[in-house]
């Protein structure tokens, strides 16, 4: 919880004017955050509280966040981000100069970086043409993506309206990717290298290494990421790239099943092959925030319904 006072002591102390509505989901937590928040919103009129019953997972919470924001507040914008996040005083600004560049772009991604100044490892924007020098080592202040991550991610009203909202079903790995590809499919997307953001996870690994993974209880979320992978990659990609897809998978069991000295090797050859099986299944409905609005992509595309 102390991660979280200090997320929204960030976005209190932010100079930008445009922030209205600070939205923060509580999936029933054991820990005091909701006598916290409660607490919290009566100093502060900008705090939206949606309280859970029961613990939904990130991508479950991003939903129910993002479904707020649509139904319950006439924002031009949600910022998503997780309960880590640090934002710099004029995050929220930079990113929000990417519509005066680009009127028509549907979200804009700030620059992730760890507690030591490097980079976020599991937060890097996908650039749009797969020059990751672009992004790492350019100093172009704006930078076309394919997807980012929910660290710190702005998305337009009208592209929520559009791709509706963030899959629930995904619980938690991936759903971030799978929803700004959905963005980005119809409209443009920025990495803004000036939005500083800080991800105070304990450690900064890099993404999805199960080989590596040395914590017994975090193995089971690997069956997310194996599963939401081939959901991803079969809704976006052509079949050479979900078949390539396939291979990473396929990569991983190998590099499990070979590499000396990996902590639970059978567990988690198991986890990969139950979380590719669950994957060629997998395809969950997508929900719309306002289901009658007439542009919204399960209209314009067979793929989406």
């Amino acid at each position: 919880m102390d991660l979280l006072k200090q997320s929204i002591a960030a976005l209190q102390n932010q100079h930008s004017a445009s922030l209205k509505h600070i939205i923060i989901v509580n999936g029933a937590s054991t820990d005091g955050t909701k006598d916290w928040v409660l607490a919290e919103a009566k100093k502060d009129t900008k705090i939206f509280f949606v309280d859970l019953p029961k613990n939904v997972g990130g991508a479950g919470g991003f939903n129910q966040g993002v479904r707020a924001f649509i139904q319950q507040t006439n924002d031009d914008f949600v910022w998503l981000m997780d309960d880590d996040s640090l934002v710099t005083d004029d995050a929220l600004d930079r990113l929000l100069e990417v519509w005066k560049l680009d009127p028509t772009a549907g979200m804009a991604a700030s620059h992730d970086i760890w507690k030591d100044g490097t980079w976020a490892n599991m937060n890097m924007a996908a650039p749009l043409f797969s020059d990751k020098i672009k992004v790492y080592y350019g100093d172009a202040p704006f930078v076309r993506i394919k997807h980012s991550t929910f660290v710190s991610t702005i998305i337009s009203r009208m592209a929520v309206l559009k791709v509706g909202l963030p899959q629930k079903e995904y619980f938690i790995w991936g759903d971030d990717i799978e929803y700004t590809q959905r963005v980005t499919h119809f409209f443009p997307g920025f990495f803004v290298r000036n939005s500083i953001v800080v991800h105070a996870s304990g450690k900064n690994p890099l993404p999805g290494d199960i080989s590596g993974e040395k914590v017994r209880a975090r193995l089971p979320r690997y069956l997310n990421e194996f599963r939401n992978r081939l959901c991803t990659s079969k809704r976006r990609h052509s079949l050479p790239k979900y078949i390539k897809t396939l291979g990473h998978n396929a990569y991983d069991f190998v590099k499990v099943l070979l590499t000396p000295g990996v902590k639970f090797r059978f567990a988690k050859l198991g986890i990969i092959i139950k979380g590719t099986w669950n994957g060629f299944f997998f395809n969950p409905p997508i929900e719309y925030g306002d289901p009658e609005y007439e542009y919204r992509a399960e209209v314009m595309e067979k793929i989406w319904k």
